[in-house]
């Protein structure tokens, strides 16, 4: 009995003296087990679970092994950080040993608590490496079907014979009057190219332990190993600028590949890279990266005896042509069942018809491993309505606008049986207002009793389907498969109250966002699928509430750059081929602020140092050549404050004046938020270049654009009203001096309530600082009371309208898929519910709590999964002048909470106040 009772006194004092905490999501590059790292110091994240409160971090100690049998025995043979303290579990940079390319690496951390007591190690993550240098290729070349020579000559004759036809010009934007058949037999005696199939047979000789596939198709590919589909991503690689990066992914495949016969089968498509349309912005051009498919890859194989054996893109592969006849990102595609060849990824087929392939030219781009979300199917479900359409085929509804595909189930169909699928916006998909006019996919049926339709090199924008060519065999719900297809990002921002309009508002903006990431964040999923710089300055702040964007605004931060000319001017779109360039600070200043706001949300510093130099470029060139000669601080500007009711009813003479002058305060932002950034990386003399920068625009500013007898900022261009965006933008910025601000602020809300009934009269930049000023100064229910107005223009007489995504502006008469006005979903996160970055300590472990209790609402209740855990906030009316506010902070982390009678700093835990605002 004694000796039971001193072994429960032994595990009492060990679980005493044991931090009750737990480690738990743990990251490296921003991503869960990732595949493919390859920089030399990648960073780790992981946070920290405890039901104590106070609970926090005091020190840290990271093992990374070069196997799961040294780690499992604590022995971190590439990395031991040894205890480090520190408080922080983001941006933990690798300091061991040299990585070595396509290897894999095992790692565990453990925690010291507030207690200063030792926790148990986490459970294991793991990470791969990918290649590192050209070297790390082992040979591997860039493969594809056609002689160069021959293609290229062939590609720009077929171009020239469409240049001499208008229904070919511009299908990207102001839409096709052809369908998908039309476009393939246009060279009906030489047609385009099918996607090319292409397969390697390869024998692995002994027991396999491992096997990686590193592999870049561009446009698109899809790969298999051995009749399996690898991988659950589409539309892959991500775009990018091919002539300055080209992703490649890291897929493990040792399920796949067998001792003995093998064979690999890539499919590949045009994508961007080998564009069939014209389009506005300059990619289809000959000085762009147009090219025909083509393949690099690297299959990595370790046999349990420790050697190794490389398969790599050569001449040794085969190719043919496949089932996707013709393809592009935004007319569509053709798909000739007729023409599948069955097994054709599988060892043992007859390839004696197969070609040889050819050795391609590299595109030029840096190969990059894609290290971010791909695209995916992240939801299946079916329509909600069919109908029959007379001779026009079969109508269905799918519920709301999205970006995706349909898969459609053909049943008893005969050979050669030609199926057409419109999408569009409009009930009637087939109409010549749709944005991206006849998006489509085709369809040639093999005569299966059984065979489905569906899109793989190309997705839509849409609510509606038409499906002609089956009349003969009526579809049912079920037949019909509706997929979202997007970037899979995690979701980390929720918010509901009990006000059904504010929840609906936000419900459009959260879609809209979600429905434009497509590797990039695009403005639209129909019509254009450009990366629009504006659209990401006002976007993806709130997009980052709600999504986790850390690892996509990483990439997305690379494509910015990659438009950069020598001179330092950055287009207006990326990827881009120089469309723009320079022309628009307010757009281009995404490069700024994207990495601003990955700073705020994630402590991220390092885009500030891969960047600097590229940064203080931009603003040089801007400088020089945005920068009036005869009004020292006010800026040429190509945009407005973009979708504007101005728009709709200013009939005097165009758009309000203020380009310049919005312009040059955007400009201000930026400059102040790169003197702070300068401040945390250490750029003491560019800190001190850009304060005289700023105290210069800000003159400017004050010198031209502020009305001396109205007090109130008016801009260049004179206008017969009050422009809220210069007024609010300068409030925002903190342009505006003290002795006006109260004025100012007072004839912006008269603007509002008494001038315009409730309604904020401006577009994308009025949005932004609107509703982040506004609600944060005193004046949350009377935005609230704007959100939710039911007359034009407003967000919620969008929702009475129908709306299920933001439009693009106040109005149905163009995309209906638009983000850039979401930037009011920031008012119901930070300023309703109250979530909050402390600008003082970035990345939420510090965070400010400060909400605002609607009168015209019951409850609020949102929540954030920071990079350091779930923030959780919630009020509810419990009288008429009292309300609970019910607060959840993670551990590790801190809060400071304000409300109207005090302000209190609480460390992590549950919190209820009690508010009374008698």
């Amino acid at each position: 009995m004694r000796k039971i009772i001193t072994t429960f006194i032994f595990l009492l004092l060990a679980i005493t003296m044991q931090a009750q905490v737990e480690l738990i999501d743990l990251k490296c590059e921003y991503l869960s087990n990732p595949e493919g790292i390859d920089m030399v110091h990648p960073r780790f994240f992981w946070k920290m679970n405890s039901d104590e409160k106070g609970q926090c971090q005091t020190a840290y100690q990271l093992l990374v092994a070069t196997s799961s049998e040294n780690l499992d025995k604590n022995i971190g043979d590439a990395f031991d950080s040894k205890k480090v303290n520190s408080a922080s579990s983001i941006q933990i940079e690798y300091q061991g040993k040299p990585l070595k390319p396509a290897s894999s690496y095992y790692w565990k951390v453990r925690v010291w608590d507030a207690q200063k007591k030792l926790s148990d190690w986490s459970k294991p993550a793991h990470f791969s490496t990918g290649l590192f240098s050209q070297d790390d290729w082992k040979n591997a070349q860039w493969i594809a079907w056609r002689n160069q020579d021959e293609w290229a000559k062939e590609w720009w004759r077929k171009k020239d014979i469409e240049a001499e036809c208008t229904e070919f010009h511009l299908p990207s934007y102001f839409g096709a009057r052809m369908n998908m058949w039309e476009r393939y037999h246009f060279h009906h005696e030489n047609p385009y190219d099918a996607a090319p199939l292409l397969r390697k047979d390869f024998d692995a000789s002994k027991k396999v332990k491992s096997a990686k596939a590193y592999i870049s198709g561009i446009g698109y590919y899809e790969l298999y190993i051995n009749g399996q589909r690898i991988g659950n991503s589409v539309l892959d690689p991500g775009w990018t600028d091919y002539r300055k990066t080209v992703l490649y992914a890291t897929h493990d495949i040792t399920k796949e590949v067998k001792q003995g016969e093998n064979t690999a089968g890539v499919m590949l498509g045009r994508g961007f890279y080998g564009m069939l349309s014209y389009d506005h912005w300059g990619f289809h051009n000959k000085n762009g990266w147009i090219g025909q498919p083509k393949l690099i890859c690297r299959i990595k194989i370790d046999y349990e005896d420790g050697t190794s054996k490389d398969v790599v893109s050569d001449l040794s592969w085969k190719v043919i042509g496949g089932p996707v006849v013709y393809d592009g990102p935004h007319l569509g595609e053709v798909y000739d069942a007729t023409k599948e060849i069955s097994r054709w990824s599988e060892p043992g087929l007859d390839v004696s018809a197969w070609e040889k392939v050819n050795p391609a030219p590299s595109p030029g781009g840096a190969l990059i491993s894609q290290l971010c979300q791909p695209i995916r199917v992240t939801k299946t479900f079916h329509p909600v309505a069919t109908a029959k359409r007379g001779n026009y085929g079969q109508w269905f509804d799918v519920g709301t606008n999205m970006a995706g595909w349909v898969r459609v189930r053909i049943k008893n169909s005969q050979p050669g049986q030609r199926v057409t699928i419109y999408y569009g916006e409009h009930e009637d998909p087939t109409s010549s207002g749709q944005p991206g006019r006849l998006q489509q996919m085709a369809y040639k049926c093999k005569g299966d009793s059984v065979e489905y339709a569906e899109c793989r090199f190309s997705y839509k924008g849409f609510r509606y389907v038409q499906i002609k060519g089956l009349k003969n065999n009526p579809l049912k719900l079920e037949d019909v498969e509706v997929k979202y297809v997007h970037s899979d990002v995690p979701r980390v921002g929720y918010f509901e109250s009990s006000d059904k309009t504010i929840n609906a508002v936000h419900e459009i903006c959260r879609k809209s966002l979600i429905f434009n990431l497509h590797s990039i964040p695009t403005d639209c999923p129909h019509r254009e699928k450009n990366g629009w710089l504006g659209d990401a300055v006002t976007g993806m702040e709130f997009g980052m509430a709600n999504y986790d964007l850390a690892a996509l605004m990483t990439k997305f931060t690379r494509d910015i750059f990659d438009t950069q000319n020598k001179e330092g001017g950055i287009s207006s779109i990326a990827p881009a081929n120089s469309y723009g360039n320079g022309r628009s600070t307010m757009w281009s200043s995404a490069a700024v602020h994207i990495p601003w706001y990955m700073y705020s949300y994630y402590g991220d510093t390092r885009l500030f140092e891969l960047y600097w130099d590229k940064m203080m470029k931009w603003v040089n060139y801007s400088w020089e050549n945005n920068n009036l000669a005869d009004k020292d601080g006010m800026f040429s500007e190509s945009f407005n404050d973009w979708v504007t009711p101005y728009d709709k009813t200013y009939r005097g003479g165009g758009k309000p004046g203020g380009n310049e002058a919005i312009a040059s305060m955007n400009f201000y932002l930026v400059l102040k938020r790169l003197e702070e950034m300068a401040s945390v990386i250490g750029k003491k003399d560019d800190q001190k270049r850009l304060k005289k920068q700023v105290e210069r625009i800000y003159a400017g500013i004050q010198k031209w654009a502020f009305d001396e007898e109205k007090k109130e900022y008016v801009g260049l261009k004179p206008f017969d009203e009050f422009l809220p965006v210069l007024n609010i933008m300068a409030l925002n910025y903190g342009i505006v001096p003290d002795e006006y601000r109260a004025q100012l602020e007072q004839r912006i809300v008269d603007n509002i309530v008494k001038d315009k009934d409730y309604h904020l009269w401006g577009g994308i930049f009025v949005v932004h600082s609107a509703y982040e000023y506004l609600p944060k100064n005193g004046y949350a229910d009377i935005m609230h009371k704007v959100v939710v107005n039911d007359t034009w223009p407003s967000f919620g007489w969008l929702i009475k309208e129908g709306a299920t995504t933001l439009p693009e502006g106040y109005e149905f008469e163009s995309s209906d898929i638009h983000h850039f006005m979401g930037a009011v979903d920031n008012f119901f996160h930070r300023h309703m519910v109250g979530i909050n970055i402390d600008p003082a300590k970035t990345g939420f472990q510090n965070i400010i709590l400060q909400p605002n209790f609607i009168k015209a609402m019951d409850f609020a209740k949102g929540s954030y999964n920071s990079i350091y855990g779930e923030v959780k906030a919630e009020w509810r009316k419990t009288n008429p002048n009292t309300y609970e506010y019910k607060v959840v902070i993670p551990a590790n982390c801190e809060a400071q909470v304000i409300l109207p009678q005090f302000k209190k700093t609480v460390k992590s835990g549950e919190y209820t106040f009690n508010v009374s605002l008698e």
